[in-house]
């Protein structure tokens, strides 16, 4: 009792001095959140190009149902080892390196997906474009999180994850461009790939300016130090930032699954990500593909129906930023997942093309804001000397859970039909990560990341 009265005094500290102080954002964090939001916009950007033209891909290439879900598990399969792989280097060997090479990759596959003939060709442009895309999040979820001053941290992320519904709007706006001037789509979405080369380069022009964040500067010398003997030397370095040295020189997937202050909240979070994410698949790879097929939904209306819920998402995961500066991410996570899930069960019961309609652009925003709250919840629960490897395996699990549902999709929904579908892969999945979210590790919103934990 004495230890939780001393936690809840420390907390309520830190969040009565946060309050009183006066943080002005610098023009250089301002930059890195345009940079961070750009670069994840162009990353989601790629990826819904993907998703959005999946049916034309589809009869273009003389593809089936089964076909593409064996297809985009493949894809999120290979970004998941990209992914794990990238996270040891992020906490071992900085930041800002693996950021810029990331995007530069995503570029260049992006633009091959033009050339693919058949299956196999797609699927080798499609698992390099897509894993490399996805290391552009958990290295500009570390960085923003570790150069955002605390007070603003948790609603300047929220926008910069924003970047995942305003990538799917840019990738749904360039679509509709392009086949305003092209207007065969199995000839069209070819195109559409070749114009999503050019605001990729456009970051990536940016990101020369982006510095290594600080905290990753002391925390990868104190790493070195540690590792040469020199424990004085080390000590004096961690003065400004507050490294466990104990920790610090141990492989990064190490301390996330043996450090006593980690282990607990990493399997918590390890299963609630992959519960989550199981949805997504369904929820937002193959909406296009199941209102067309399922609802039948014309394809002009699947445009302005996507454009509007995937608008008001950006607007959501803002909102849940700030709401989780307030209440904490942690509630803000479990909230919003709980509303979500909710949602999910209104369109997997919908009838009719309005009430379709409606289910789809509410189900959009409250299902996507949980990534608002929740990727500044993991990078400010992890210290600095594992935060990059985790983020990534959080991205990665991400992937995972794409893997599996992509995988099933299509054999589960010819079995047992849309309605059934959508609450076993959609809303129970949705629940399941909210309700495990209560048992994660309590943040203070307005706490310095060395405040949470050391």
């Amino acid at each position: 009792m004495d230890d939780e009265n001393e936690k809840t005094k420390k907390n309520n500290d830190i969040n009565n001095r946060s309050r009183n102080e006066k943080v002005k954002i610098t023009r250089y964090q301002w930059f890195i959140f345009a940079v961070a939001l750009l670069g994840w916009t162009m990353a989601s950007f790629d990826l819904n190009l993907y998703s959005f033209n999946l049916p034309f891909i589809e009869q273009s290439l003389h593809l089936t149902l089964v076909q593409v879900s064996i297809l985009t598990s493949a894809i999120f399969a290979g970004a998941t080892a990209v992914v794990w792989l990238i996270g040891p280097i992020l906490d071992m060997y900085g930041r800002k390196t693996v950021w810029q090479i990331s995007l530069l990759l995503t570029a260049l596959f992006t633009g091959f997906t033009v050339l693919v003939q058949n299956f196999i060709q797609l699927l080798i442009v499609r698992v390099l474009a897509d894993g490399f895309s996805y290391v552009e999040f958990p290295t500009g979820i570390t960085i923003a999180n570790e150069e955002f001053p605390a007070k603003h941290r948790g609603s300047m992320y929220g926008w910069v994850q924003g970047g995942f519904p305003l990538g799917y709007f840019v990738a749904i706006g360039v679509t509709a461009l392009v086949f305003n001037f092209i207007k065969n789509p199995l000839v069209a979405w070819r195109y559409a790939f070749l114009v999503g080369i050019v605001p990729i380069i456009v970051v990536l022009i940016m990101r020369i300016w982006v510095r290594e964040p600080e905290r990753s500067k002391y925390t990868l010398l104190a790493r070195k130090l540690m590792k040469e003997g020199k424990v004085k030397e080390a000590e004096e370095i961690i003065k400004k930032y507050k490294v466990d040295l104990n920790q610090v020189a141990r492989f990064p997937y190490k301390q996330m699954f043996t450090d006593p202050k980690l282990k607990k909240h990493t399997i918590i979070t390890t299963f609630a990500e992959i519960a989550h994410e199981l949805a997504t698949p369904a929820l937002f790879f193959f909406t296009s593909t199941v209102l067309i097929q399922y609802k039948h939904f014309p394809v002009s209306a699947v445009f302005p129906t996507l454009l509007i819920a995937t608008a008001l998402a950006y607007f959501g995961y803002g909102i849940m930023g700030h709401i989780g500066q307030r209440i904490s991410r942690k509630w803000g996570s479990v909230i919003i997942g709980l509303l979500g899930g909710s949602s999910v069960i209104f369109f997997a019961l919908s009838n009719g093309f309005l009430e379709t309609m409606i289910a789809t652009i509410l189900y959009f925003p409250l299902v996507l804001s949980w990534n608002g709250t929740w990727w500044v919840y993991i990078a400010e629960t992890y210290p600095t000397r594992a935060r990059g490897t985790a983020d990534s395996w959080q991205v990665g699990l991400n992937d995972f859970a794409w893997i599996i549902g992509s995988l099933i999709f299509g054999p589960v929904i010819e079995s047992i039909g849309f309605s059934l579908t959508y609450i076993l892969l959609g809303a129970i999945p949705v629940y399941l990560g909210a309700i495990l979210t209560i048992f994660g590790k309590y943040a203070p919103p307005n706490a310095e990341l060395e405040d949470i934990v050391f």
